[in-house]
């Protein structure tokens, strides 16, 4: 099981509106204060919307040169490349202090539903105007930072931009700019572009994010959305770690959201002894602007169809699992490596959600619904049971944001 996507990072939802400028209702006038705690006065219709593209590549799946023989072009085989591009707009859609409650929808080009999986729901999550304790703030990456006027969004900004090229050493060249006055962008910390291309010989994938519009709320209450389909914040899951001839080990992550930073706090032990999720003590944190580019990376990395597999990994069979208190219909994935004749061979066994957006789910992580539920590598012996090697997989998952509107 892959966790990756919730290490890097994660999103929401509202449709984006056409045209770059401002638009909507007029709004409500801000004390001068409010530029030091935005959060404080978010207010329903409050919105950043942004173009964005991704790409995923990977050379070591081979162009298929028998078609080049036969039509004089390689044919691109699956898994090989992936990309998905379109607009995402994020929108706080209900205010209730200490809590704002923010969506985030995509579209396509043309401003249409987005076709790719991962992108087909709006994302929910709440975040807390104010911090709960003194946490350390988040340190940009390190690179040339130069101030720049950058235009985007129909408006010309006071712009900072940071530039970390490590492309020498088959690395990437990352840009971020942000508004030196995030105003209005204060959702997204200010992000106005952020981009990255890698030169690396290995799989990767690259991105590029850049502001289209933004708008200013009013002061109505608006309306709380349930969290069926959550980014991670007001939520948390369980993983169990198990190894041949080693005790079992569980992992708990619970997630929240404070004044545009998103928290992730961790607990291991044995399984069944996770305490509830309490103040996030000791999270690591990462802005919410940053989990935007989580999401669209995600995306690329999940190919049109599914489950996702590629190679020998293949579907063989469906069942319904049980984690927790949940009962989830699974497909489930094996491919085995051998040499034919061995005494023993290695099966792998990889099970993906039937639906990653069915309400079996509801309540999981948008980082998690993606990714297989559970992934074992298991020794085959020539007579005898399988022989677990080590496997990782989902336990169970939940709500800790009990009054989160469900």
């Amino acid at each position: 099981m892959r966790l990756r996507s919730f290490q890097v990072l994660l999103l929401l939802s509202a449709v984006l509106v056409s045209g770059p400028a401002c638009v909507g209702t007029k709004p409500v006038p801000l004390p001068p204060e409010a530029a030091a705690s935005p959060w404080k006065y978010a207010r329903v219709g409050d919105r950043v919307g942004y173009a964005f593209s991704s790409s995923f590549f990977n050379p070591y799946i081979p162009l298929d040169m028998k078609d080049f023989r036969q039509r004089g072009f390689p044919k691109e085989p699956p898994g090989r490349s992936n990309r998905v591009g379109g607009q995402m707009a994020l929108e706080v859609v209900a205010v209730r202090p200490p809590w704002v409650w923010l969506t985030i929808t995509f579209t396509d080009e043309q401003g249409r539903p987005h076709p790719h999986r991962t992108l087909a729901q709006a994302i929910v999550l709440p975040m807390r105007m104010e911090e709960t304790q003194p946490r350390p703030p988040f340190e940009p990456m390190d690179g040339t930072v130069t101030e720049e006027r950058f235009t985007a969004g129909g408006r010309t900004w006071g712009a900072r931009r940071i530039e970390q090229d490590t492309r020498v050493s088959d690395g990437s060249l990352e840009v971020r700019v942000h508004a030196t006055e995030p105003g209005p962008l204060y959702l997204t910390q200010g992000l106005l572009e952020a981009s990255s291309q890698s030169a690396g010989m290995g799989e990767h994938i690259s991105y590029h994010l850049k502001l289209q519009s933004f708008r200013q709320g009013t002061l109505e209450s608006g309306e709380v959305p349930t969290l069926r389909h959550p980014l991670g914040p007001g939520t948390w899951y369980d993983v169990v770690k198990e190894a041949h001839r080693e005790a079992p080990k569980q992992v708990r992550y619970c997630m929240g959201a404070e004044r545009g930073q998103l928290l992730t706090a961790t607990w291991t032990g044995a399984p069944g002894a996770a305490p509830p999720c309490g103040d996030l003590q000791g999270a690591s944190s990462y802005p919410l602007g940053e989990a935007l580019l989580g999401v669209i990376t995600q995306a690329a990395a999940v190919f049109p169809w599914w489950p996702p597999v590629l190679g020998e990994l293949k579907p063989i069979r469906q069942e319904t699992i049980t984690r927790g208190a949940h009962a989830l219909p699974v497909t489930v994935c094996t491919q085995r490596q051998g040499e034919e004749g061995a005494p023993e061979s290695t099966l792998q066994e990889v099970q993906y959600a039937v639906d990653p957006w069915g309400p079996e789910l509801d309540g999981l992580s948008t980082w998690i619904r993606f990714e297989p539920l559970a992934d074992g590598t298991y020794q085959v012996p020539d007579q005898g049971p399988p022989q677990l090697e080590h496997s990782t997989a989902l336990s169970d998952w939940g709500v800790w944001w009990k009054d989160a509107g469900n």
